[in-house]
This record gives C-alpha cells, structure tokens and sequence, in this order.
C-alpha cells in the first residue's frame, strides 16, 4: 500500500475521498467518526492526514446516546481543506457535485468505499456471487452524477438499486471483483476484509 501524497493533486485526491466518507462538516474545516473496533483504521487516517497538512491530528472519543465509543478525528485547517470542504458542504448542507468528483484519485475512491462500501458474498462449495454496494444514500440525480463519472473517467460500472428512502449504487461478480483489484493496493492491512473475496462462510456481508 503506497499513499503519495507530495503533490497538491495527491493530497485534493486524497482528501476528497474522505470527505466523500465518513466526514462532517464542522465550520469551516471537517471531522471523521468510525466506531471504536476500526481504531487501527482511524491511526492510519490520522498519520495520511498529517501528512497532508504537516500538522497534529486531534484524537479523541465521544459516545453516542446508546453508550456505544466512537472515535473522531479533527485536522488542522489549512487552505486546501477549507477550499475542498466549501465544495463538499455548499450552504452548510452535503452534495456531491461533477466538480468534486473529479478531484479524486484512485486512493480517495478506495476510502471512499472503504467507509461508505460493502461486499456479500454467497458460497456453495466456492465463490459463486460477489455483490459490490456504495451505500450513497442520496437522490437519483446525484447516483446518476457519480455513475456517469465513473464510466466516463475509470470505466468503471455501476448500477442503481433504490432502498426505501434514497438511492445507492451496486456492482454484480465480475465488475465487482474487477473493481476491488483496483482499490485493494490502497487498503491498510487491517481494511483488508473489506476488499477479500474468499470466505470459509457460506454468505458474508461487510459494512
């Protein structure tokens, strides 16, 4: 796993995948949440976010209204965050745009599907069923954005299967495994699962 980020495009890229993910608006800067079990995750945001911004990375837990830990993470507010974030969060609210969507990169899709993706696998015997889901969870329109984005820029299909209160996008077998080949060198060691797929179960679904 090699994440360049020296260059202002590496670091846009970058960026934009997490902002795409598990990120919330805070002012005009930005903060991460993953539950408590993804710790080993959450360091290796922290250390690529400091990379980015050649600054300490906030560190800290909060719990939710169930007791369950969470942990977040806050950069320090440099210029290409607030620009990108401006973009991510028009007027306050979130919305993915053609614009922010050609700032990524490979490794920004990769954690991109790495927060917000999940994989089913079905098995009799072997591997018989790979289903690939980005779980957007946002209107037609934008789905229909992202698709065409990623035909058109990496060639890469996606379809659009509808949930009961917004759209999210999936993949079948081939297009699937084609796709997790292309992210799998950008998964820290303990995301691995996420982009794996054999099973000794009979049918796996990660989130």
């Amino acid at each position: 796993m090699d994440y360049h980020v020296s260059s202002k495009v590496e670091k846009r890229g970058v960026l934009v995948g997490i902002l795409l993910g598990n990120a919330y608006k805070r002012q005009n800067n930005f903060y991460i949440q993953h539950p408590a079990f993804q710790a080993d995750y959450v360091l290796f945001k922290q250390r690529l976010l400091e990379q980015i911004t050649q600054k300490p990375v906030s560190l800290y837990s909060r719990f939710t209204k169930n007791g369950a830990r969470l942990l977040c993470l806050e950069p320090k507010l440099i210029p290409l965050i607030r620009v990108l974030v401006k973009k991510r969060f028009p007027g306050g609210t979130q919305k993915i745009t053609r614009e922010i969507l050609e700032l990524l990169t490979m490794p920004g899709i990769a954690l991109w599907f790495l927060d917000k993706g999940s994989k089913s696998l079905k098995k009799n015997g072997k591997i018989h069923s790979v289903e690939i889901t980005l779980n957007t969870r946002i209107s037609q329109a934008e789905n229909e954005l992202i698709i065409a984005y990623f035909s058109e820029v990496w060639e890469i299909k996606w379809g659009l299967i509808k949930g009961k209160n917004s759209y999210r996008l999936r993949m079948g077998t081939k297009a699937g495994k084609e796709f997790l080949e292309r992210i799998r060198p950008y998964v820290p060691e303990t995301m691995l699962y996420k982009v794996e797929t054999e099973t000794s179960s009979n049918v796996t679904a990660t989130t």
